[in-house]
């Protein structure tokens, strides 16, 4: 644990927190002709950001951030799976690139996972696409057989680094 993720907070997204999340996770998935896939463009982040923040999000979107020094250094958001009534997804995550490298990226996701443990049922699954499957190996996520960057770990199996007793 460096000093940084001692003083780091985790909290839910606030509507204020808005506009700033977006600029993070564009941040952090911008490519290097400068454009971001569509799924992190600037209308899409805000529609499921504000409906999270209103609690209408259709699949039960929960966002959290990551605070340090009053500045939003990360974000994480989770929904129940469109695929499955027996299944999550991580559909967002990430780190503003000055402060990856410093386990913050990993205390939000054990803090996600945390809450998705409390809130299903063991039999229940966790779906993510990723471009970091290592921090996802960590946690009891396999690659799915036709898609690595698909990963899948069943909620029992699920392995907390940093929020084990959360």
């Amino acid at each position: 644990m460096t000093a940084l993720t001692r003083n780091i907070s985790i909290r839910a997204l606030a509507r204020d927190d808005v506009p700033e999340v977006i600029d993070l996770l564009q941040s952090c998935h911008r490519r290097p002709d400068g454009t971001v896939p569509p799924r992190y463009g600037e209308s899409a982040l805000r529609r499921m950001l504000y409906d999270a923040t209103a609690a209408i999000c259709p699949h039960g979107s929960n966002v959290l951030v990551a605070v340090v020094d009053g500045d939003i250094v990360g974000v994480v958001a989770y929904r129940s799976a469109f695929i499955s009534a027996l299944g999550w997804e991580i559909a967002y995550w990430g780190t503003s690139p000055r402060h990856q490298g410093h386990g913050v990226g990993g205390r939000l996701l054990d803090a996600a996972l945390t809450q998705i443990r409390h809130a299903a049922a063991p039999d229940h699954f966790v779906l993510v696409r990723t471009a970091h499957p290592a921090a996802f190996a960590r946690r009891g996520f396999h690659p799915l057989p036709d898609d690595a960057a698909l990963m899948r770990a069943q909620v029992r199996g699920l392995r907390l680094a940093t929020l084990e007793n959360a």
